[in-house]
């Protein structure tokens, strides 16, 4: 298959719960990507993070390698391999911290709505939004621990690579 554009297909999340899906295979490459593309927010979502809420946007995901070692039935440096990969052929973004991952998959809004938000007569705002959802998030997460840091005392970092939530 090319790399021409041939459309596209939804997928609803529902497929996790299938029998072809719940399996004691590992997975393969192609069935991890899709995995993450199914385990992303498709709206943003608060979680807490030892007792701090944090918000996750569309297209990204709280996680771990060790989570995903285990979904995927793989080694822990098998999954960081296929992590660094997926980053350098710029499919993710991963910014690491202590206490997680934050995935974000880049360009999620063309997984998500493909090019057919062209016929949208809100297309150029759901394109640039979902174009920068991840960024937009994680300066907000940024801004978050610096003023909560600020607050307590501590310096803060203006590396997320730093965050250590307190």
């Amino acid at each position: 298959m090319g790399k021409k554009d041939r459309g596209w297909i939804k997928l609803h999340r529902s497929l996790q719960d299938s029998n072809i899906w719940d399996t004691e295979d590992p997975f393969d490459k192609r069935s991890a990507w899709i995995d993450l593309l199914l385990m992303v927010n498709h709206e943003d979502r608060a979680i807490f993070i030892n007792g701090h809420r944090k918000v996750i946007g569309v297209g990204q995901r709280w996680t771990s390698v060790r989570t995903l070692a285990e979904r995927w039935r793989w080694s822990k440096d098998r999954v960081m391999r296929y992590l660094d990969l997926l980053e350098r052929d710029s499919m993710i973004r991963l910014d690491k911290t202590q206490d997680g991952t934050l995935l974000t998959v880049i360009n999620y809004g063309f997984f998500q709505y493909g090019r057919d938000t062209d016929k949208d007569a809100n297309k150029d705002t759901v394109k640039d939004a979902d174009k920068d959802a991840g960024k937009d998030e994680t300066r907000t997460i940024r801004r978050t621990i610096k003023n909560e840091r600020r607050e307590s005392g501590s310096a803060a970092s203006n590396s997320f690579s730093d965050w250590e939530v307190e």
